[in-house]
């Protein structure tokens, strides 16, 4: 349980660094073709970009199975990091769905551990690094491009909320412990993808209300964010309400292009969402995403 702890700390972190009290990214692939073959179930690429004059090297892990088939295609989960994590914290969670061959794990590291979102340390084109990211997966031979999955947790939530709102390369996304902030909302021109958002109501980061948050950014409130994603997307209005314990989720289905909005509020849960307590977090994650 320690050990979990740990990576739950790590995931989920907004304020690790004393110089960093926020959310946080530039990029170009440098290789047409990556045989695959030659990559290490841990391995990695590296994306360059200029960020604030300087030409910086950023890396992405891919997490693959022990048992990779270089001859079949896979989904693909890439997962955003907290502000102050670390890329690798993903490997934890996600080894039971990878080693059981049911996804790769694609995990970006935010330039100066943060993703840029305009309060951030970092001044780096995070969007364009994604679409980078992607130009570089379409290379590999396991990579199947309709089965695109995002999540993010904290600063690598709202980052998710951006890269749905912006692109239009995920089938579904899970936002985990932000909202979407004020400014940064979808449209009519966004392109319909499902989503999972997940909130606590006690967290003292992100307030679950909406308003201006301690790393200045502005959030619509839980409910509200999640009721911008079915707008948007012209889902049902009227949602299919369950219960798990205490909590409340509400599931708005016949959406654009047959997708869902799916909002679970964790009653009493702080910014770790209580997932220390919860050994179907991630399971219910897959469960979803996975649908689409």
């Amino acid at each position: 349980m320690k050990l979990y702890n740990l990576f739950i700390f790590a995931l989920l972190c907004m304020n690790c660094s004393s110089s960093d009290n926020s959310f946080n990214n530039n990029s170009s692939a440098d290789d047409d073709t990556t045989p695959i073959d030659n990559i290490d179930p841990e391995g990695e690429f590296y994306i360059t970009q200029t960020i604030d004059g300087v030409e910086v090297s950023r890396e992405v892990l891919l997490h693959l199975p022990d048992s990779f088939d270089n001859t079949q295609t896979y989904p693909v989960v890439i997962a955003f990091h907290g502000n102050g994590g670390q890329n690798d914290s993903w490997i934890f969670p996600f080894s039971p769905f990878v080693d059981n061959g049911e996804f790769i794990g694609v995990y970006p590291q935010g330039h100066l551990n943060s993703w840029n979102l305009g309060q951030e340390a970092s001044n780096a084109d995070d969007v364009d690094f994604f679409n980078q990211i992607m130009a570089q997966l379409e290379t590999y031979s396991f990579f199947d491009a309709t089965k695109v999955y995002g999540v993010g947790s904290s600063n690598g939530s709202a980052m998710i909320n951006k890269l749905a709102i912006e692109t239009s390369h995920f089938s579904a996304v899970a936002a985990l412990a932000s909202q979407l902030m004020v400014g940064t909302l979808p449209d009519s021109s966004t392109s319909a993808v499902s989503v999972l958002q997940i909130c606590g109501t006690a967290d003292n980061s992100i307030p679950y209300e909406g308003g201006m948050a301690f790393m200045g950014h502005e959030f619509l409130g839980a409910e509200e964010s999640a009721l911008a994603w079915v707008n948007s997307f012209n889902c049902q209005v009227v949602p299919v309400v369950e219960e798990l314990g205490d909590d409340q989720i509400l599931i708005y289905t016949d959406c654009d292009s047959g997708k869902e909005v799916k909002f679970h509020s964790i009653e009493n849960g702080g910014h770790n969402l209580n997932i220390p307590n919860d050994p179907l977090f991630f399971h219910r994650i897959w469960d979803f995403l996975k649908r689409f």
